[in-house]
């Protein structure tokens, strides 16, 4: 047999092969000979095959929206909550914000708390009773 020929059977060879431990044996890349080789040619397929599949993500849930709070007429005389959820900085931000409001809307209450447990998702039902009670509006400290 010529060297084209032994070459061009043996690429066809170990492109029926894997890569795996059968495929290095049958290339001859292991040095023995005593594993087997397995045909991993796919079957053909016929054209009344039908295939399903299926997304692994689902069906996300339908999304409940709710309105946002009505805007307030005026901030003259209200009481505005500036909460901080925890994120870096806020404790920062948000003093930074009461002078804003201080110097710019004087008849203005701000008050800043701090909420229980930590990020947006922990839940503080204490102060959020408090603000319902006591505050017009309330700007929570998110991060970014």
């Amino acid at each position: 047999m010529n060297e084209s020929k032994k070459s061009s059977s043996r690429r066809k060879f170990l492109q029926g092969v894997t890569t795996g431990a059968a495929g290095f044996a049958a290339a001859g890349l292991l040095g023995s000979s005593k594993l087997a080789v397995a045909d991993v040619t796919p079957p053909k397929k016929t054209s009344a095959e039908k295939l399903t599949v299926l997304n692994p993500l689902g069906v996300p849930p339908a999304v409940k929206l709710i309105p946002q709070a009505k805007r307030l007429d005026t901030l003259d005389g209200k009481t505005i909550y500036l909460v901080n959820d925890g994120y870096i900085g806020t404790e920062i931000l948000l003093p930074v914000v009461k002078e804003w409001f201080d110097t710019h809307y004087p008849k203005t209450t701000v008050v800043i708390k701090r909420k229980g447990g930590m990020g947006f998702a922990a839940e503080d039902p204490a102060l959020f009773d408090e603000i319902n009670q006591k505050g017009d509006a309330m700007v929570i400290g998110l991060g970014h």
